[in-house]
């Protein structure tokens, strides 16, 4: 019982103090809670953009003639070149930031872009940049892909003219000439537009109207309650140090 009246008491005399310098305590905390209403008006407004890349494939024909897409870069490559370039490298003072780069969950050759910059018009254009670049990349690795079918075919159709000019048997002659002219056709349809797919954005860039950033609501809350447990803290310990000089 003595206990339970000792908590009491102790309970009512910290109640007191709190009632005592109830006006400290209001002003400490309308100081830090009108310095963080300051803040975040004054603070720069951030927004989003979001996008989402497919990532360009070719189309080909395996021994068995059952189709298979080959992409033009491997995702994984891709979103940790992306992370490495555009989101450890960036520079503080940059306008637009990359701030998250990844692999679509379930999916093999999407991947999500999100930028962050003071007006959405920057992010957009930023992300459109990026996106441009990886375009000019694979746009090269099919370039390149073309020109090797297109050597291949050449060769062929010189197979296919020397062989006409050889003094080899009517028949075989034709079958062979039959032979190289369906690879000739093969690779004509490897390089078609219907077999080569190129990066591109899927869709459109995702804007937000309003700004992700600073969150006001979220910051002056977070702002009064911590001004209010630090006020209070405050005239905790001041009270201590006082009784403490007074029992000295």
């Amino acid at each position: 019982v003595q206990y339970i009246e000792e908590d009491e008491i102790d309970l009512r005399e910290l109640f007191k103090t709190i009632i005592k310098n109830k006006i400290l305590i209001a002003v400490i905390t309308s100081i830090i809670t009108l310095t963080a209403i300051g803040y975040a008006y004054m603070a720069p407004k951030i927004y989003e953009a979001k996008a989402v890349v497919e990532i360009g494939s070719v189309k080909y024909n395996n021994n068995s003639n059952n189709s298979n897409n080959s992409a033009l870069e491997n995702s994984n490559n891709i979103v940790k070149r992306l992370q490495i370039e555009y989101m450890e490298n960036t520079a503080k003072n940059q306008d637009s930031v990359v701030t998250s780069v990844s692999l679509i969950k379930g999916t093999e050759g999407l991947i999500e872009i999100v930028v962050h910059s003071i007006l959405n018009e920057k992010a957009k254009k930023y992300i459109h940049e990026i996106i441009f670049k990886i375009q000019k990349e694979h746009q090269e690795i099919i370039n390149n892909y073309k020109t090797l079918i297109v050597q291949n075919i050449e060769n062929l159709k010189q197979q296919k003219k020397e062989l006409e000019n050889d003094k080899v048997g009517f028949d075989e002659s034709k079958k062979i000439q039959y032979e190289l002219s369906s690879q000739i056709n093969d690779l004509n349809l490897v390089i078609s537009p219907l077999n080569i797919k190129e990066t591109k954005l899927l869709g459109k860039v995702i804007l937000n109207d309003f700004a992700i950033k600073p969150k006001k609501k979220l910051i002056v809350a977070v702002a009064f309650i911590t001004g209010l447990i630090l006020s209070i803290f405050l005239v905790f310990f001041m009270e201590f140090i006082s009784k403490n000089k007074e029992d000295a």
